[in-house]
């Protein structure tokens, strides 16, 4: 083990750029640290220590493909998810005006995330082109925001799911 080590240690920088070449750049640092822990746990299996920076090389290269598909993986799950989720205006074309202006009350990026997909109707990948965000980030942010807008409303008029706002007695209070 003493081997792998003293040779991560050594090729530091050769590893750091065979790495660059290959993933994109937010992930460089990710994938060192999993390939040098899959080369520390593998370290058993060295059959040739004089061939230690190939067998690390071999190591960074296939985490580098690994990491890869994984983010393929999830960004298809997120698109998947992203494209079934339907806009608030689709469910209900006449919005309460006591949802309205609770979404407006919400914090800016909550607010302007609402506002883009469940008012205006985007999808949600224009949505993030427009707020210069992933659609990851857009996608969980809109989830967020949407979680946060209900709970405003069943504590404020305790419209629920079942309910919905053609049962809120809101419009009596000035809503």
């Amino acid at each position: 083990m003493s081997v792998v080590a003293d040779a991560l240690r050594t090729h530091r920088g050769a590893l750091r750029r065979f790495v660059a070449s290959r993933a994109d750049a937010g992930d460089i640092d990710d994938v060192l640290q999993m390939a040098a822990l899959r080369a520390l746990e593998r370290a058993d299996t060295l059959q040739d220590q004089d061939r230690v920076l190939g067998w690390l090389l071999r190591i960074h290269a296939n985490t580098v493909t690994d990491l890869g598909r994984a983010s393929s993986r999830n960004q298809k799950l997120l698109d998947a998810w992203a494209a079934d989720a339907q806009p608030v205006r689709d469910q209900d074309p006449e919005l309460c005006r006591c949802s309205l202006s609770h979404a407006k009350k919400l914090s800016k990026n909550y607010a302007s995330i609402i506002d883009l997909v469940d008012i205006a109707g985007l999808p949600i990948s224009l949505a993030a082109a427009k707020l210069n965000i992933s659609i990851n980030n857009a996608t969980v942010r809109l989830h967020r925001a949407r979680a946060a807008l209900k709970a405003r409303l069943q504590e404020h008029c305790g419209v629920t799911a079942s309910r919905g706002c053609n049962d809120c007695q809101c419009s009596l209070d000035g809503y």
